[in-house]
C-alpha cells in the first residue's frame, strides 16, 4: 500500500485559532512548522510519497516529493500528523476528521477526565483566576487549551505576576478558550506512552522525556526504566476507552509525570503523533534543540532564503 504523508505539526495551532487557512498557507506561519514537514523523511516507506510547501535540496531516495498546489495520485491512504479541517479540505483521498476532534484535544478535556494536582482548577473567566491566585503557595502555572511541547503555559513566580501578564489571559478568555491552573511541582521525571486507537486500543510504548526547568519539551529517550510505568497504564485506559467510544481514532500520546515519589497519571493527551511516537518509530532518542546540522533541512528556499534554528538529531 503507498501512502502519502503530510506532517501538519501546526495541529494546536490550527485548532486554537479556529484557522480557515489553506493547509500551505498554515504552515507558512511559523518556521519550525515548515522545518518539521520534512519529518516523514525519517519514517515513510519506499514508494510513499510526501506533500510539503517548498521541494527540499534533497529528498530520501524512493520517497516521492509532492507540492500541495500538485495534482497528486496514485496513493492508497493519507496519513497526516494529526487531524486538520485544512488536510481534509485539500485532501484528494478519503479523509474526515473525527467530529470531537476540538474538544478532545483541548487540555481542558484531559482535565476534565483525569486526576488532578492538588489545588488545581479549570478556570472559566477572570475572576476565578483572580480568586485562584490568591489561594496556596507558589509557583503556579496557567496553561492554556492547546499550547504545545509546553509552550503557551504562563508562570507566576508571586501574586503580583498576575498584572504583567493580565493582557495575555484576558485574551485567552475573549478568544472562548479556558485556562488550566496548576501548582507548581518538583519534577522527577516526565514520560509519555504512544497508543493507536483504531477499533481497538494498541500500545506501542514508553518513553522518557527530558524538559527544561520550565517545562518546555527538549529531548526524548527510549530504553530507560520507567517508575509507576504498570500503574499509569492503567489508569489512562479509562480515558482510552473513552475517546475509543466517541469515535476517536488515530495516534495518541499520553504525557505524565512523577514527582514527590508518586504518579500524576495524565499531564496532557495529545490527540496526534508526538516526539514520542517519532523516537519509538526510530528506535532511537532524540532531540529537537539549536544545532545547524541534523537529520532535517536547515533552510528552505521559498520567495526569500528561510533559516531554521533548530535541529532534529538522534542521541
Amino acid at each position: 500500500m503507498k501512502t502519502l504523508h503530510v506532517c501538519n505539526v501546526n495541529f494546536e495551532w490550527e485548532l486554537e485559532h479556529r484557522s480557515k487557512l489553506g493547509i500551505k498557507d498554515s504552515f507558512l506561519v511559523h518556521p519550525n512548522y515548515l522545518q518539521l514537514q520534512f519529518l516523514p523523511f525519517l519514517y515513510a516507506k519506499p514508494g510513499d510519497g510526501v506533500v510539503v510547501t517548498h521541494r527540499p535540496s534533497e529528498a530520501p531516495d524512493g520517497i516521492a516529493v509532492h507540492l500541495f498546489e500538485e495534482t497528486i495520485g496514485g496513493y492508497d491512504a493519507l496519513d497526516t500528523w494529526g487531524w486538520s479541517k485544512a488536510i481534509e479540505r485539500w485532501s484528494p483521498l478519503p479523509y474526515k476528521v473525527p467530529d470531537c476532534l476540538r474538544e478532545v484535544a483541548s487540555k481542558a478535556f484531559a482535565f476534565t477526565h483525569s486526576p488532578n494536582l492538588p489545588g488545581a482548577k479549570l478556570l472559566h473567566h477572570p475572576e476565578e483566576v483572580k480568586a485562584w491566585i490568591a489561594e496556596g503557595s507558589y509557583p503556579k502555572v496557567l496553561k492554556t487549551c492547546y499550547g504545545m511541547a509546553g509552550r503557551r503555559r504562563i508562570i507566576l513566580e508571586k501574586p503580583d505576576d498576575y498584572l504583567k501578564v493580565e493582557g495575555r489571559i484576558l485574551r485567552e478568555f475573549e478568544g472562548g478558550h479556558q485556562l488550566i491552573g496548576e501548582p507548581w511541582v518538583n519534577r522527577q521525571m516526565d514520560f509519555s506512552t504512544q497508543w493507536i486507537l483504531d477499533g481497538e486500543i494498541t500500545y506501542l510504548g514508553a518513553t522518557v522525556l527530558e524538559n527544561t526547568k520550565w517545562g518546555n519539551y527538549n529531548r526524548t529517550y527510549v530504553g530507560q526504566k520507567i517508575p509507576f510505568l504498570k500503574e499509569h497504564l492503567e489508569k489512562v485506559q479509562p480515558v482510552l476507552k473513552h475517546l475509543l467510544g466517541r469515535g476517536f481514532r488515530g495516534n495518541i500520546g499520553i504525557d505524565a509525570m512523577v514527582y514527590g515519589d508518586k504518579l500524576h497519571p495524565i499531564v496532557e493527551i495529545n490527540t496526534r503523533k508526538t516526539m514520542g511516537w517519532l523516537a519509538l518509530k526510530l528506535g532511537k532518542s532524540l532531540a529537537y534543540e539549536t544545532r545547524t546540522k541534523g537529520l532535517l533541512p536547515s533552510f528552505l528556499m521559498a520567495d526569500k532564503k528561510i533559516p531554521f534554528q533548530k535541529q532534529l538529531v538522534l542521541l
